[in-house]
């Protein structure tokens, strides 16, 4: 656990990933009036709740489990997190779902019955229970195409510590990769393309490789999880970017094959102190961008020291001046940073309009309109 604010915000975080591209999952726990507010639950691992258990004996009970997104990865904890803290009232946004579209209740991803909506408390007439605390900006999508998916986020600004936490909406991306990820180093330096299990038998040759042989590898250096971990990045932000083989017989036989370029679009992302990631300005907010544009000004309202998203860094010293430029490549009058050589517009200064090209097709697939990078 990591104390983000002494004695108001902690963070704990676990491992998500796919493929060996594996990033970190945080779940912020935040002190209240009377106990403790959890946003984000992760997987309740024995670990996690004795960690859990040890804030309730210094800061009171858990009051609160709170899942401000509809993104599946944060919600298919809650309701596990939630039998393990039952006297805890539970809030979500409300426009969840899932495919195929069964009660979420039914397949474990939802509590049956859950205590109230996340909704504007800046706007609603609805009294929250946790307003002396926390204050809440929703964002309302629903992104197009031939089955509309709703997308929705809140944003939650923490009154005494002065910090707001987000899920997805924007980003900070460390240079180094954080200690759950370099912890179990083999996906790092299996991405970095310097180690391969010599046990490894299946295609790709490195796809599963063993933990103990990866810490005791000569490889595994801090150079070389540094390596990985910015490849880890422009993958998981990309899918597929300008630097890495689109050909798939290498994929089967060598893994990723990466090419010169990618250390520049790395430092791009990394420069800013907060960023959206391309995967949700490419396939979210573009297709939405006067609604996404009007909630960001809106959150920037508050005034907030610090930025904790749910994946990759925290911003300690980022307000709503960083946190509005990150959202710039929605504005009509970007300035020329934004701008590739083809004039079009690139969500993150520095990168390449070819980083976009696999996002670009999606969100062509899926909106049956071109994206704007």
């Amino acid at each position: 656990v990591d104390e983000v604010v002494p004695g108001q915000v902690f963070s704990l975080e676990q491992q998500l990933g796919v493929f060996d591209v594996v990033v970190n999952i945080r779940m912020t726990v935040l002190v209240v009036e009377g106990g403790l507010a959890v946003v984000n639950p992760i997987a309740p691992t024995k670990e996690c709740v004795e960690i859990l258990h040890k804030l309730e004996k210094k800061y009171g009970g858990i009051k609160y489990i709170l899942l401000p997104t509809t993104q599946v990865e944060h919600k298919i904890y809650l309701e596990p997190l939630s039998r393990q803290f039952p006297s805890a009232q539970v809030w979500g946004v409300g426009r969840q779902w899932s495919f195929p579209p069964f009660p979420l209740s039914l397949i474990g991803y939802y509590p049956s019955k859950i205590s109230g909506i996340l909704r504007d408390t800046t706007s609603s007439e609805e009294e929250f229970p946790f307003q002396q605390d926390l204050e809440i900006k929703l964002l309302d999508i629903a992104l197009p195409g031939s089955i509309p998916t709703p997308f929705q986020e809140a944003a939650i600004y923490h009154k005494r510590s002065k910090s707001l936490i987000v899920t997805d909406a924007v980003v900070s991306i460390p240079k180094e990769p954080p200690r759950i990820v370099s912890s179990s180093p083999s996906s790092l330096l299996k991405i970095s393309g310097v180690w391969s299990s010599p046990s490894a038998s299946s295609s790709p040759k490195t796809m599963f490789l063993n933990e103990v042989e990866a810490a005791d590898s000569p490889q595994n250096t801090a150079q070389n999880r540094r390596e990985g971990w910015a490849k880890t990045v422009l993958l998981a932000c990309f899918l597929s970017p300008s630097s890495v083989s689109k050909e798939l017989r290498e994929f089967l036989d060598e893994g990723f094959v990466w090419s010169s370029g990618w250390e520049k679009t790395f430092q791009a992302l990394i420069s800013p102190s907060l960023i959206v990631s391309p995967l949700v300005s490419e396939l979210v907010f573009r297709p939405q961008s006067q609604q996404v544009r009007s909630w960001a000004e809106n959150v920037a309202e508050w005034p907030f020291r610090r930025v904790i998203p749910a994946h990759f860094g925290i911003a300690q010293r980022s307000g709503p001046k960083e946190f509005l430029r990150a959202f710039a490549f929605l504005n009509d009058e970007s300035d020329a940073s934004y701008k590739s050589t083809a004039g079009s517009t690139l969500s993150i200064p520095g990168t390449l309009k070819e980083d976009y090209s696999i996002l670009q097709i999606i969100a062509n697939a899926a909106f049956g309109k071109k994206s704007g990078a």
